[in-house]
């Protein structure tokens, strides 16, 4: 009778533990199914370095209600013949899959027309998603500086 009990009460203590784990993803805005569009995309450059990532660091995601924040501080060249990108152009959502993708560098314009001077520049952004029903179940953010690729992902 003692061994029922025991089985009882251990499989009541799983169940409201497993129940509590899953109802935690709700709570930081993910719905059952990820959400069908971006509702809004902002970028903003030159923040304070102090509360971001270290540039050789790769980038942090985090995520607040139905926005998705991805922060970085890199170096790139920043001569003539480069153009630091953060656009929307760069940044990717799946619904099918429920991925986002965040893509944050530099190109270098080959056209060859001047010679190209590279000292180095750092940039501190942070790159704010919106989304129209909670979250993605998945994201990656790929930071292509100075220091190569570095990239992260959430969960």
């Amino acid at each position: 009778m003692e061994r029922r009990t025991v089985l009882v009460t251990a499989c009541a203590f799983v169940s409201t533990t497993v129940a509590g784990c899953l109802s935690d993803r709700n709570e930081i805005g993910a719905s059952d199914s990820p959400p069908m569009e971006i509702t809004d995309w902002e970028a903003t450059r030159d923040l304070d370095r102090d509360a971001l990532p270290a540039r050789d660091e790769p980038p942090r995601i985090t995520v607040d209600d139905d926005t998705v924040v991805v922060e970085g501080y890199f170096m790139y060249p920043s001569g003539n013949c480069e153009d630091l990108i953060i656009s929307p152009d760069r940044t990717e959502y799946d619904p099918d899959e429920g991925s986002l993708s965040v893509w944050v560098g530099y190109v270098r314009d080959q056209s060859g027309e001047e010679d190209c001077t590279v000292p180095e520049s750092t940039t501190a952004y942070q790159v704010r998603v919106s989304f129209d029903d909670g979250l993605p179940e998945k994201v990656s953010a790929v930071e292509y500086g100075s220091y190569g690729e570095k990239e992260v992902t959430w969960p």
